[in-house]
């Protein structure tokens, strides 16, 4: 099913209004207008967002359909603007929820056990590749302008690591004592293959103690977002106060459609009906794809 996917109620109103219609006359000014609220899409035209799944989509309304089983053309349709309304409100949770849990790592950023581990996490990140391009290169480089970079770079590594809060010295120094041992040792254009591949073995002792280390810190960051989580929920943020406002519509909505619904089924039920059509055929029925 293409992403445009309209909702049945849409379907219905849009010839009737089609031609009051006085908004844009363009196409480039049509399709902008169309997704003027496609940012969290609860009030766009366009029922699915950039990569929602269409098919997805069909199978969570054709489930509504087979929940409900309307036999009539205006049950159907019900049916289809619950199933809209229902679709908006998941992803409505969805985007609250990443919102929070953005908010959350916010907070988290500015305590000291956040700044911690983001320390090992980058210093980590540092050392990572640094191991990663010795074993891709296990041979030192061979002219001096090479060389005279790798040592740079060598040496911000161990001016970074000497800066991660508690990272113990003992662990960087060996690093340190294989840079210092490179620089002196270098030749004219290399640095002897012994001195480049201790550099290697040194740089992973120190990749797995920041391992180690950035796995006990992510444990006490446990409980730290456990107290955060409660703090977050009356921090004020504008997004969440959209979405909040952006709720109540949607529940609003959806509460007047299931009591159309219910007034529909309750005028079937006094009123004789034969060869009422299968529910999924309504639902094929009402499907509008542009």
């Amino acid at each position: 099913m293409n992403p445009s996917v309209r909702s049945a109620r849409q379907a219905a109103t849009s010839a009737i209004n089609g031609a009051k219609s006085h908004g844009p006359k363009t196409s480039e000014g049509k399709a902008t207008s169309s997704l003027n609220s496609v940012r969290y899409g609860f009030s766009a035209s366009h029922l699915l967002l950039p990569g929602e799944d269409p098919d997805a989509y069909e199978k969570f309304v054709s489930e509504w359909f087979t929940s409900f089983s309307p036999s009539t053309m205006p049950e159907a349709t019900s049916v289809a603007q619950l199933a809209d309304t229902s679709w908006k409100l998941e992803r409505l949770s969805r985007v609250e929820n990443g919102r929070m849990r953005a908010r959350l790592e916010e907070e988290l950023e500015k305590t000291d056990e956040g700044k911690t581990y983001d320390s090992t996490r980058m210093a980590l990140a540092m050392m990572t590749a640094f191991v990663e391009s010795v074993e891709v290169i296990p041979t030192p480089p061979k002219d001096a302008d090479r060389t005279s970079a790798f040592l740079s770079g060598v040496e911000k590594t161990v001016t970074v690591l000497r800066e991660v809060p508690g990272l113990p010295m003992v662990v960087v120094e060996p690093l340190a004592f294989a840079l210092k041992m490179a620089e002196e040792n270098k030749e004219t254009e290399r640095i002897p293959p012994a001195i480049y591949e201790n550099l290697g073995n040194m740089a992973r002792v120190v990749k797995g103690a920041l391992t180690m280390k950035l796995a006990e810190e992510e444990a006490v960051l446990g409980p730290v977002r456990e107290r955060l989580a409660a703090e977050v929920l009356l921090l004020e943020d504008a997004d969440l106060r959209k979405l909040e406002k952006a709720r109540r519509i949607l529940e609003g909505t959806m509460q007047r459609q299931f009591a159309i619904f219910h007034q529909l089924r309750a005028e079937l039920a006094n009123t004789k009906t034969e060869n009422t059509p299968e529910a999924q055929a309504l639902r094929v029925k009402l499907r509008l794809v542009k």
